[in-house]
């Protein structure tokens, strides 16, 4: 039996504004009463936020890695996070090509150089 990546799913102590964040930096749909970012590409797979009360506590295990087709378009991107409510974030990677930053809730994600 195989098994197909169908979700990734984040708690979210707002969940609407996340949604909205990330439908804003991915460019995705906004489904299911504000709480599910339809697929916009290839990938075939929804982003869903739940709610939560629990505070975020430390680096997430696993974050997300974004790209672009240029470097224009990079800055593109992070200013429009930055417009969305995402912060700069230093985490110690010193002087690199990525940019870290995080959302409105304090996960963090990279908004790599184009590849």
């Amino acid at each position: 039996m195989t098994s197909h990546f169908v979700a990734l799913c984040s708690d979210a102590n707002d969940p609407n504004r996340l949604a909205r964040f990330w439908a804003g930096v991915l460019d995705r749909e906004i489904a299911d009463g504000g709480l599910t970012l339809l697929p916009s590409d290839d990938t075939g797979f929804s982003i869903q936020f739940q709610p939560t009360q629990e505070q975020k506590a430390g680096p997430n295990q696993m974050h997300l890695h974004l790209t672009s087709t240029s470097l224009d378009d990079q800055q593109s991107t992070v200013a429009r996070a930055l417009g969305l409510g995402g912060r700069h974030l230093d985490i110690g990677q010193g002087s690199v090509s990525w940019v870290v930053m995080a959302d409105p809730d304090g996960n963090e994600f990279c908004l790599l150089t184009p590849r």
